[in-house]
């Protein structure tokens, strides 16, 4: 289909002309510097976001003061669009590492604190009860029980979040910035290369679907196998 489109639209690149477009990239040294910077940021701003949404989950869970103030913020950070702080962090730190890894924490950590909070709730009550009646202390229930509950909620929120968190450093590298995956994307775009572009967008959907199936893939059903009854819907 895309070879189909290539060949019939003028401005759609073909297959063939978006890798030969890809490989004079790389003769120009322009990938692994690029991509190196990209997924600096990216994993800077994915590790403060796997701390903060995980706390703030078991937070919101724990004590229902700080659910009552933080649910509306949450739900903010749900709804409100990417791109909105991508303008706003250009304008704030210009062309620095600062925007991105803000851009990508704000966006990917409310994902994060929604599903860290459902596997802090879903654990199962009769057994939070026969653990105070056989005078199980909290550390121990914490550590045995509340946080295997848990676990195939926080992975399933961070895959998610590793794939929002990833278009936001893009998008502020389209944006603003000098550097990156993103900026040779927006770069080629400005020079109405359209193979360009779409070569640059084949190496954003590579490292995101290769993680994701290499990694993410792995540790879920890792966390999914510690689930109570094992019959699954889906096979």
């Amino acid at each position: 289909m895309w070879q189909w489109a290539g060949t019939t639209f003028q401005d759609i690149p073909t297959p063939i002309g978006t890798v030969g477009f890809l490989i004079e990239e790389f003769r120009r040294g322009e990938v692994f510097p690029n991509v190196g910077i990209s997924l600096f940021r990216a994993v800077i701003a994915l590790t403060i976001v796997l701390v903060l949404g995980i706390a703030i989950g078991i937070a919101m869970a724990r004590w229902w003061r700080v659910r009552y103030f933080l649910t509306d913020l949450i739900l903010v950070g749900i709804t409100l669009p990417a791109f909105i702080w991508a303008l706003l962090v250009v304008m704030w730190w210009g062309f620095s590492n600062i925007g991105p890894i803000t851009v990508c924490v704000v966006s990917a950590t409310p994902q994060l604190v929604v599903n860290t909070f459902q596997g802090a709730t879903a654990t199962p009550g009769k057994l939070l009860a026969m653990s105070d009646a056989y005078r199980v202390g909290t550390r121990r229930q914490f550590r045995w029980l509340v946080i295997p509950s848990m676990m195939e909620y926080i992975a399933a929120g961070f895959r998610s979040a590793v794939l929002a968190g990833w278009g936001a450093v893009l998008l502020v590298e389209w944006f603003g910035n000098d550097r990156g995956v993103g900026f040779r994307a927006h770069f080629w775009y400005d020079a109405r290369s359209f193979e360009g572009m779409m070569a640059w967008g084949l190496v954003m959907m590579i490292i995101i679907l290769t993680f994701d199936r290499v990694v993410m893939d792995r540790v879920v059903r890792h966390f999914r196998s510690w689930r109570v009854g094992g019959q699954q819907w889906s096979r």
